[in-house]
């Protein structure tokens, strides 16, 4: 699932460069296992969430993917909870009109600031690559120490919605973590 965004969005602190938001999407497991393209201390979560940004500098997403100071993303990890997300609510309640792969859906505005964490202080940062093909090694991760919660039949609406082309359930769409070939994973915090 990919929700393309506006222009006027943009990441104003955290990093030396100014960088725009271009999409975000999701990555999950199943009801039964989790599905984080990110682990802290070796655990996997539910889901993941990726904001993706380019370099303002360069004049598309395109043409920033091939300098070290491309790309950058913004991770949130997403766990079961026991508290109906009102913010995730407004992108799931419209997986069902996504009946196959490359389907467009119009989804409203709404304040993406409520699908990250409240504080964007704790996080940890390294630079590697995305997580889908092409995998170019142009991005500068920051993913947030904090846990985003959906309720159970959020999670349930996430992993049981999508299909693929042969109308099976489009579960565990994510990247097993990689070697790290001696990048470091810097912390904000202690």
């Amino acid at each position: 699932v990919q929700l393309d965004l506006p222009e006027s969005l943009a990441i104003t602190g955290g990093f030396a460069q100014q960088y725009r938001a271009v999409q975000l999407h999701l990555h999950w497991g199943s009801m039964s296992g989790p599905g984080s393209e990110h682990t802290v201390n070796g655990r996997r979560f539910a889901a993941e969430i990726h904001v993706v940004h380019y370099n303002t500098k360069y004049d598309s997403f395109k043409e920033a993917m091939v300098y070290p100071d491309g790309l950058a993303v913004l991770g949130a990890f997403l766990e079961v909870g026991t508290v109906e997300n009102p913010y995730y609510q407004q992108i799931l309640e419209h997986l069902y009109q996504i009946e196959r792969e490359g389907k467009e859906v119009l989804v409203p505005g709404f304040n993406i600031a409520g699908l990250l964490p409240a504080n964007l202080k704790l996080y940890f940062h390294y630079n590697g690559s995305l997580t889908i093909p092409s995998c170019y090694q142009m991005v500068k991760w920051m993913v947030f120490n904090q846990t985003m919660m959906l309720s159970h039949d959020q999670m349930s609406v996430l992993v049981t919605s999508l299909r693929n082309d042969d109308s099976k359930l489009l579960q565990n769409n994510f990247w097993l973590v990689q070697d790290l070939h001696g990048q470091q994973v810097l912390a904000s915090f202690q």
